[in-house]
């Protein structure tokens, strides 16, 4: 297999994911020490974010690359509109 056609390993795309998460610049964002990185499915949902209060995941470059929808993937609950 090419080197320009693997797929990296989950911890490296992972690492991707966190260079490019703009959930730090989210309203509902709450400082705690989290990475973000939450819409990728192996970074758990945050433990201190709670309350909602505006969302930005739309514009995540992330979320645009991979075609989610949903908003507040940092919660337990997605929301979709």
């Amino acid at each position: 297999m090419e080197e320009s056609t693997r797929i990296p390993s989950i911890t490296k795309q992972e690492e991707i994911v966190i260079q490019m998460c703009i959930c730090p610049d989210c309203p509902s964002w709450v400082e705690a020490g989290e990475r973000g990185g939450f819409c990728f499915e192996t970074v758990p949902k945050s433990r201190y974010i709670s309350e909602k209060k505006g969302c930005i995941c739309r514009g995540c470059p992330v979320a645009k690359r991979v075609g989610f929808r949903d908003l507040y993937y940092c919660m337990k609950q997605l929301l979709s509109e």
